[in-house]
């Protein structure tokens, strides 16, 4: 019976080593190339959405410009408002459109994820506590994101017993 052989050649090693040495020196340069190729294929998306978007507002401002063109005729308030307020109704389909949403707040319980207090109120009302009173600024999010924090009135219960303490 013939064993085996248990260690390997000198130059059978060596030829090993050599073969894993250009496995390694392949894939660095794959990744590399992907990398590249992933980095130009980001900036060409970014560029092609900032595109899409900059044609979208060009469509926005051809509205105004119609818009600011009926207005020098108008003779009346009640048609500059009502231009005013079809510009306002495209500017809000766009956003719409693009997934924004304005956040609640009026009437709300004050979130700090999604609103910014600008202003307390005290208010002899415990249930009105951290409830908003004003909408200072509108907030917007775009899907889970809040893209703008609603800017916000909040009351704040304050009991008789604090004041007469104070």
């Amino acid at each position: 019976m013939e064993e085996a052989p248990v260690e390997e050649s000198a130059e059978e090693l060596a030829k090993k080593a050599e073969d894993y040495h250009d496995q390694i020196v392949r894939l660095q340069a794959e990744f590399s190339n992907f990398r590249k190729r992933a980095e130009k294929e980001k900036a060409e998306a970014i560029r092609f959405g900032r595109e899409a978007m900059l044609e979208r507002m060009i469509g926005l401002t051809d509205v105004m410009e119609s818009a600011l063109h009926h207005s020098k005729n108008a003779t009346d308030v009640a048609s500059l408002m009502q231009g005013f307020e079809m510009v306002l109704a495209e500017f809000s389909r766009f956003l719409k459109s693009e997934g924004v949403q304005e956040i609640k707040a009026k009437g709300e319980v004050f979130d700090p994820h999604l609103h910014e207090a600008v202003e307390q109120v005290e208010t002899a009302q415990e249930n009105e506590n951290d409830i908003v009173l004003e909408e200072i600024q509108k907030g917007y999010t775009a899907g889970e994101r809040v893209i703008r924090h609603a800017k916000v009135k909040v009351a704040k219960f304050k009991n008789k017993e604090e004041n007469n303490k104070e």
